[in-house]
């Protein structure tokens, strides 16, 4: 793999120990700064740092990823796990926008060329979280006392998330495991030729039983934190996604009793305190990107890019899906709404007119000219759905009807319990995730996984970007992005 990184971590990490240690600077931002001398800190310096039992170092090294899980590169459409999650939701047949703006290109599938600034952003994201991971797995040691051990399980955490990313946006989930997917890093910025599906598979199943194992007595400080529920959530996608029912339905149950539902949805998801949260990013004043922001493009009360015309809807059709006694409705403009009107109580006027079907799902506080709003990650309402959908795969109707009643007459007072059966029970649960978890970027890979292509010509009647409206079948190589032309071009041993 060839250096990617904005920084030579791998060089530095060894001074950072120390340097951090010594002068108790825990600071992100001194992950920011170059070093002289690096030459005269070696391997066995930072391993005796790591035994001593301090973790000052690995605590920086550890919130430098997950600051790079929140902001990513920091510019408009990269602003990390949530940009590609708006990005992924665009390629869907369930979110639409108005009009080519930032995000059109995933909108219209022009990103997935190897010459794609989008695509380059994905690629690198990904693979500088796997860099600095590998960085702190390759670094403590097995015998490492327990609280430096932590860091070490967390690392392998956000490995087995970086890869699993990668794998069903660069391949299609569907393929036999044979195939050539990505190339696996090894940490020694090597250049890797591609690995099998089957292979990186492995790694990232692996990597997330040897988080969950790790972590399965740490209790977290926030829920910016990965624990093992959090990890149990990745479990439960994992395994939903390669059709191991059982396996999923164990996962999801764990961490769908994390928190409680709530029967409020007009809070705007943008608080990490909600009881649904499983993990997540706190963004404050000092650490919002304003612009280069999920509500930015999302919220569009703000005068950000959504507020401004750039709008993100629902199709229509699934709109029409959702019962009027649902709350989940009023997730979406209901009518066409004049400018400087106040549309959620509470709330404030927005600046642009805001059409039928738009989404109110993601608004932000405290007003416009700030988009002050957490980052959630995770929600356990995505697990009721995931083990209802695991039940139901392997004939547990009865149960799986229960777990869905659960779930939906908690948003819907109405709600009778389904008495469907076998694929019929399937397709409802399936429609329900598409509802619960429309803008938290699942829905493109819910296509992928149960080969579903694309079809903007289904008479749809909400706003639908020019040039957007696309049919593509689930295998065509629009669906999976080409291995970028940097990659390419940087790693010599690449397979194409």
């Amino acid at each position: 793999m060839k250096k990617i990184e904005k920084y030579p971590y791998k060089r530095i990490i060894n001074y950072m120990f120390l340097i951090l240690i010594l002068s108790n600077l825990a600071s992100c931002t001194d992950l920011d700064q170059e070093f002289d001398k690096q030459e005269l800190f070696t391997d066995s310096h930072a391993t005796a740092v790591i035994n001593s039992g301090s973790t000052q170092g690995l605590k920086a090294l550890d919130g430098a990823i997950l600051a790079y899980f929140r902001d990513g590169e920091s510019s408009e459409d990269e602003f990390g796990i949530k940009a590609v999650d708006l990005g992924m939701d665009l390629r869907s047949n369930d979110m639409d926008m108005s009009r080519n703006t930032w995000f059109g290109f995933y909108n219209n599938y022009d990103n997935v060329i190897l010459t794609s600034n989008d695509n380059e952003f994905i690629w690198k994201f990904f693979y500088k979280i796997i860099n600095n991971s590998n960085a702190i797995i390759n670094l403590v040691p097995p015998t490492a006392p327990e609280e430096s051990l932590v860091f070490k399980y967390k690392s392998h955490a956000y490995r087995a998330i970086a890869y699993f990313y990668l794998l069903r946006i660069y391949q299609h989930t569907t393929s036999d495991d044979s195939t050539l997917a990505i190339p696996i890093d090894k940490g020694d910025f090597v250049g890797q030729p591609k690995s099998s599906i089957n292979e990186v598979k492995k790694l990232i199943l692996d990597d997330l039983n040897v988080a969950y194992e790790g972590l399965e007595s740490y209790q977290r400080a926030s829920k910016e934190e990965v624990d093992a529920n959090v990890v149990a959530a990745f479990l439960a996608r994992y395994h939903l996604t390669y059709k191991n029912w059982g396996e999923a339905e164990k996962y999801s149950d764990i961490a769908m009793q994390v928190g409680s539902i709530s029967d409020d949805v007009l809070h705007g998801f943008d608080d990490i305190s909600l009881s649904e949260v499983l993990w997540g990013a706190d963004v404050t004043p000092a650490t919002s990107e304003t612009y280069a922001s999920f509500f930015a493009h999302s919220s569009p009360i703000n005068d950000g890019y959504n507020g401004w015309d750039h709008i993100k809807t629902i199709n229509s059709n699934l709109y029409d899906f959702i019962p009027s006694t649902d709350k989940r409705k009023k997730w979406f403009a209901d009518q066409l709404y004049p400018a400087n009107t106040v549309i959620i109580p509470g709330t404030w006027a927005h600046y642009a007119a805001i059409p039928k079907y738009t989404s109110l799902k993601f608004i932000a506080e405290p007003g416009p000219g700030e988009f002050i709003g957490d980052y959630i990650y995770l929600r356990n309402t995505e697990f009721y759905l995931t083990k209802a959908e695991a039940l139901a795969r392997q004939n547990k109707n009865t149960e799986a009807q229960q777990v869905l009643f659960d779930l939906n007459t908690i948003r819907d007072d109405s709600y009778v319990k389904s008495s469907k059966t076998g694929q019929a029970l399937i397709d409802e649960i399936l429609m329900y995730r598409r509802v619960e978890l429309w803008g938290d970027g699942v829905a493109s890979f819910d296509m992928a996984r149960n080969g579903i292509g694309l079809n903007r010509k289904d008479g749809r009647l909400n706003p639908v970007m020019p040039g957007a409206d696309l049919v593509i079948p689930a295998l065509d190589t629009r669906m999976i992005y080409a291995i970028p032309l940097s990659e390419i071009d940087a790693n010599p041993n690449i397979n194409n």
